[in-house]
């Protein structure tokens, strides 16, 4: 992000005025308040937008908005403590904070890296390599194609849709 902000208010306010912002935050962190469901989860995300008929309240503590879950409204609040990421999820624009995140998304995260490491430096597997085996014979079939067009003009005659509008 250009003009990047640091503190996690300061990003999440240039993040809102935007358009779209994901925060990822541990929903087990004390003083969260998300629906009951979701309580246990340690890698939740909530998309938040400026946009929302309901306001949405970004101070140094926390953040709080009403919400939609499965078509309900929960009112929702994140202490700051509790957020370990924040970013546009249509451009991934963004900022992680890795002393805020979870044992578990670290885990996640180095595990991610070793395997792209791996799977950069490890040779082909060996069926990867091995030849194809052989399919049946192929012949040409002629005349099942579209009707060629004369005039470069004329565009083809529309073909019908698959799909059909029911009443």
């Amino acid at each position: 992000m250009p003009d990047t902000p640091t503190s996690k208010e300061a990003v999440i306010l240039k993040l809102l005025s935007e358009g779209d912002t994901m925060l990822c935050l541990d929903a087990r962190y004390k003083g969260v308040c998300v629906p009951p469901q979701h309580t246990k989860h340690h890698a939740l995300r909530l998309i938040l937008n400026r946009n929302f008929p309901q306001p949405i309240e970004v101070t140094a503590e926390g953040v709080s908005a009403n919400l939609s879950f499965n078509g309900r409204r929960f009112t929702c609040y994140i202490p700051l403590e509790a957020l370990w990421a924040a970013f546009n999820p249509q451009t991934m624009q963004g900022m992680m904070w890795p002393d805020s995140m979870p044992a578990e998304v670290k885990a996640e995260f180095a595990a991610r890296q070793e395997q792209a490491i791996v799977s950069q430096s490890a040779p082909p597997p060996e069926a990867a390599i091995a030849t194809p085996e052989p399919r049946g014979r192929l012949r040409t079939v002629t005349g099942l194609g579209k009707k060629k067009i004369d005039n470069d003009d004329e565009e083809p005659p529309r073909q019908r849709g698959h799909l059909r509008i029911v009443k």
